[in-house]
């Protein structure tokens, strides 16, 4: 098989929500038509990650998540000052000598039913169990009706669900003792809280800190006293991409497949 053949495949779950001619999910760097050994998987193709994937044996890396420091295009150090184009460029040529073909699978995967990103953070964070539907499943968006709780006692609830990713604390905006039976959630760093708000009328929303503005958000959730539970994106994401490393060693059993585990992408340090 070929890396081409990935790239099909993953093709071939879209049911229409993914624009072809306007996707990220492409690839990257390498060549498509290469005999693949192995493939690793990963939220976010980092360094490390790209030498642990070789390390495996693997000549295929499935990525979630930009290589190239931009979500759309890459590699482009023409776009970035000289300091961080030498990072491309070095980063470029590594990939060159480990001879590592680099496809990014984001658009389908976030929208895929059951096993994608906003299904599986879901059952994450046990407001569905699995299999189970949530009251609203709209894209990238899911809606969970709950039994009524404290916004305090829903955030509990969150941390307990990501400490096995590697995020021990979660931050809570807005009041704390509000009543909480209609959680919103987005997909990664898809959150946006005016949007939410319009479409779902929440009594919380859980988002990301890539997806989250503290300074204009975060006044919105005070003013309005609307609780969010606000988490690491790669937090909400690394899950699924476990789940996207399952999926492909079943469809290609003929080669090994390698989940190259991550976890929130940052330590809580204390004075």
């Amino acid at each position: 098989m070929d890396a081409v053949d990935v790239y099909d495949h993953l093709r071939s779950l879209d049911d229409g929500w993914v624009d072809w001619d306007d996707t990220v999910d492409t690839f990257k760097q390498g060549d498509p038509n290469a005999e693949v050994d192995g493939i690793a998987v990963g939220w976010m193709s980092y360094t490390w990650a790209l030498e642990r994937a070789a390390e495996l044996g693997c000549n295929l890396f499935v990525t979630h998540e930009a290589t190239y420091y931009d979500h759309f295009v890459e590699p482009a150090p023409e776009n970035f000052p000289d300091a961080i184009a030498d990072q491309i460029e070095s980063k470029v040529a590594l990939v060159d000598d480990l001879d590592m073909t680099i496809l990014r699978c984001h658009d389908v995967w976030d929208e895929y039913p059951g096993l994608g990103v906003p299904d599986t953070w879901g059952e994450q964070l046990e407001f569905a169990e699995s299999g189970e539907s949530a009251a609203v499943e709209d894209g990238y968006y899911r809606v969970y009706e709950l039994e009524p709780k404290t916004a305090r006692d829903v955030a509990e609830q969150v941390a307990r669900n990501t400490r096995s990713n590697g995020q021990e604390a979660v931050q809570l905006l807005g009041p704390g003792d509000a009543d909480v039976s209609r959680v919103v959630i987005g997909t990664g760093a898809i959150t946006p809280v005016i949007e939410l708000v319009d479409r779902y009328d929440p009594d919380l929303l859980v988002c990301s800190d890539d997806g989250l503005s503290y300074w204009t958000d975060g006044a919105l959730a005070t003013d309005m006293e609307l609780p969010i539970v606000a988490v690491n994106h790669a937090t909400s994401e690394v899950a699924s991409i476990g789940r996207l490393a399952e999926h492909l060693d079943e469809t290609f059993p003929e080669v090994p497949v390698h989940h190259i585990e991550q976890e929130c992408n940052y330590e809580l340090i204390e004075a």
